[in-house]
């Protein structure tokens, strides 16, 4: 039980008072909150001194080992209360007992050596006593330093995080201004037509990607694709979707000829696991005054005449999923007066605090409040983006959402 200070005092005087009990090893020779009475001297062979720290002896304390010499269970012999600790012998072992009944009677027959034995176990008392204490200031000890050393580890994996995530945070910001910057945001005419644009992703980088250019003097084309998936990996989708097209846009005569060869490229290029989108192109041929379209699995667009909202809604598979897809073009009237908007799926299936659709019928309702209201496109298209945040209210963004508009700028429409 470490160094320190045993009592001198031989008990062997009392062995031919006790009664001789050999143990194997792993006995358990005093077990804690039993009643005791007997008091053991140890000849020959080790035991362990420990204890449980409470009644659901879910964790114990060592204390320390006893070898020849030493004795143990010296409080029994005074009172009958429950044992302090646990005995087991660390290997075979021979034991002298001494009952509390022989006590007793030793105490009757032999005053002197009664005395001798009192004072004996008054001094083995304290020393167990000392000892504890000592066990219990290393504990302590060890657990201040377990503690320190866990306080620091966690200060360095916070110090680590941290600077994780401020790595991160930074890489986002680019992402978010690479994608930004290769998007029209601030395009507001095109040939005679005025053109405005909201894109609100939903995170710091989306999977919305538009683009608006003019291929010649009398044709605007437009296009808007929604990458599957949301965040850095919708984002880096949408910057493939952009390299590809850029290749085909000037060169490809006809919408439906631009999904055939991004389908086919996506495809053979990239595979198709997670690399879905959907698209829709549309052609104004501003001298033919119509409009050509071409749409793979997108929400349609909206044409707004003097008179009425026409959804354009023919629509093929979407992109990346299967080879060989045909898209069919379709050609409507659009002349001055007429205003065209494009809108990502986000926008009709993000829903409110109650869990409803925004839809289309409130999207229509929307187009009839801004006619009503005389708005400019870019106010339209402005005011569209508030009433999709008054309609959400607190609830998070579900989607990426951006609306494209595109019209004359006559007054003479919505």
């Amino acid at each position: 039980m470490g160094t320190e200070e045993k009592p001198t005092v031989d008990l062997s005087f009392l062995i031919k008072e006790m009664k001789k009990v050999e143990f194997g090893s792993g006995d358990l020779v005093i077990e804690q909150y039993t009643l005791g009475d007997s008091f053991y001297f140890i000849e020959k062979g080790c035991v362990e001194v420990w204890k449980y720290l409470d009644e659901t002896k879910q964790e114990i304390l060592v204390i320390g080992d006893l070898v020849a010499g030493d004795y143990f269970g010296e409080i029994s012999l005074i009172d009958s209360a429950p044992r302090t600790v646990n005995i087991t012998t660390k290997e075979n072992s021979i034991l002298y007992k001494l009952t509390r009944e022989d006590f007793h009677r030793l105490i009757q027959t032999s005053p002197e050596m009664t005395l001798t034995l009192l004072k004996l176990l008054t001094a083995r008392i304290r020393n167990a006593e000392q000892r504890e204490n000592q066990v219990l200031i290393q504990k302590n000890k060890e657990l201040r330093l377990q503690n320190e050393t866990l306080e620091m580890m966690v200060k360095e994996r916070t110090a680590k995080l941290t600077q994780s995530l401020k790595i991160i945070q930074e890489d986002l910001e680019t992402a978010k201004t690479i994608q930004r910057n290769i998007l029209p945001l601030g395009l507001k005419h095109i040939a005679h037509l005025d053109f405005a644009s909201k894109f609100e992703p939903m995170a710091e980088v989306g999977g919305d990607i538009f683009d608006v250019i003019r291929l010649d003097k009398s044709k605007i084309r437009l296009f808007l694709a929604d990458a599957i998936g949301h965040g850095v990996q919708a984002a880096l989708i949408t910057m493939a979707i952009k390299a590809e097209y850029d290749h085909l846009k000037h060169n490809t005569q006809n919408p439906s000829d631009v999904l055939v060869a991004l389908n086919q490229i996506f495809i053979n290029r990239y595979g198709k696991k997670s690399n879905q989108f959907t698209a829709v192109i549309v052609d104004l041929k501003l001298e033919e005054n119509t409009l050509v379209y071409s749409s793979a699995g997108h929400n349609e667009p909206y044409l707004l005449n003097q008179t009425e909202i026409l959804p354009l809604n023919e629509s093929g598979l979407m992109l990346g999923l299967e080879k060989d897809v045909e898209y069919s073009n379709t050609l409507v009237p659009f002349g001055l007066g007429d205003r065209l908007f494009m809108i990502s799926d986000g926008y009709l299936e993000q829903e409110n605090e109650k869990g409803i659709l925004l839809g289309e019928s409130k999207l229509l309702s929307s187009f009839h409040s801004a006619r009503s209201l005389g708005l400019s496109l870019a106010d339209t298209v402005h005011y569209l983006m508030e009433e999709f945040h008054t309609f959400r209210g607190n609830t998070p963004m579900m989607d990426d959402v951006t609306i494209l508009g595109i019209g004359t700028s006559y007054e003479l429409g919505v």
